[in-house]
């Protein structure tokens, strides 16, 4: 027997009714694919059929105890991904990890190609485009300077968007609109209601 922990990303969604799940589901099913969903609220068997049909992995809050682990802290400093990378030509897709609680912001500095995910405690600024297949996920706060055409999840406080592509971004847990986007750089924030969507850089006219 052989046993080894794994870190699992947990979607949860919590339903009203079967048509909002439906809309909900087809416009953001590509991304979902890769969570774990949590399902509450009213659950009925078109539900759990279209899950079983779509082949995604799901199991009913009620049913089980999950304890999703809060967000560790660490001190500030800094570490660089240098522009020109050495990976293995025969693996198709290269995950980078910064597990070390000292290291606060990590900056990449060439774009993230198709197939990289990239996972960080800190915070996570990024200058070039984020490509398609790419997957960025950072527990605290993100800056993108070039297309996000991949998946960015911030847990953060903030984010700061440059543009946003055919790709799609979670920001503490809610799933951005599109439409939000308009081709100016966005600063993305908390509020009661949930993110909070504006120009960064907003002219006021008196």
């Amino acid at each position: 027997m052989r046993a080894k922990q794994k870190n699992l990303r947990i979607f949860e969604l919590e339903i009203t009714n079967d048509q909002e799940f439906f809309d909900y589901m087809d416009k953001n099913l590509i991304l979902l694919k890769d969570f774990f969903l949590l399902l509450q609220g009213k659950i009925s068997d078109d539900v759990i059929n279209y899950l079983e049909e779509q082949g995604l992995c799901y199991k009913i809050a009620e049913d089980c105890n999950i304890k999703i682990p809060s967000k560790q802290s660490s001190t500030e400093n800094r570490a660089i991904i240098p522009p020109k990378e050495a990976h293995d030509k025969a693996t198709s897709s290269v995950v980078t990890k910064v597990v070390k609680e000292y290291i606060k912001t990590l900056l990449i500095q060439q774009p993230i190609r198709s197939g990289r995910e990239v996972i960080h405690e800190g915070d996570i600024t990024i200058m070039g485009r984020v490509n398609s297949a790419a997957k960025v996920i950072a527990e605290g706060n993100v800056e993108v300077y070039g297309v996000v055409d991949g998946m960015i999840q911030c847990d953060g406080d903030y984010m700061i968007v440059k543009e946003l592509g055919k790709g799609y971004i979670i920001f503490n847990g809610d799933i951005l609109e599109r439409e939000l986007f308009d081709g100016n750089i966005k600063k993305i924030t908390k509020g009661k209601d949930g993110a909070i969507v504006k120009d960064l850089f907003e002219t006021t006219h008196y």
